[in-house]
């Protein structure tokens, strides 16, 4: 990994930039959401951020790691609505996960998204798919 630098951060996710800005890694931390209009208002001042610094010349790599498992339907709901506006229109997008029911989750989210993203539990995996081979 290379040095990043922190554009954003609350207690839900954090963003940096890195490899000279090429890559955006948008962590999300074990805080669980009470809600998903708390939600879209965490990730609201990120998605405005995305769209001031250009996604098309960028990739995202989203680490959901540390984030609480929840799929009730009026959660989902709400997050189809933050991923689309936080993650769409990148030149590529990527998803760190931590388990095989993660990656049987996000998988199936982005289906119903219809956006195309690699999900894997490999980080160098997902680098190397961004365009980002660790040396």
């Amino acid at each position: 990994m290379t040095p990043g630098v922190e554009i954003f951060s609350n207690q839900y996710v954090t963003a940096r930039l890195e490899y000279d800005g090429r890559l955006i890694r948008v962590t999300r931390s074990a805080v669980p959401f009470p809600d998903g209009e708390a939600a879209e208002r965490a990730y609201e001042p990120l998605i405005l951020l995305f769209d001031q610094l250009g996604r098309a010349e960028r990739c995202v790599l989203s680490d959901m790691r540390l984030a609480p498992g929840r799929n009730d339907p009026a959660f989902e709901t709400a997050f189809a609505r933050v991923r689309k506006a936080a993650f769409g229109g990148f030149r590529k997008a990527a998803t760190l996960v931590q388990s095989k029911v993660g990656l049987l989750q996000i998988s199936r989210l982005m289906r119903e998204d219809r956006m195309e993203r690699m999900v894997s539990e490999s980080e160098a995996e997902l680098l190397a798919y961004l365009g980002f081979p660790e040396t």
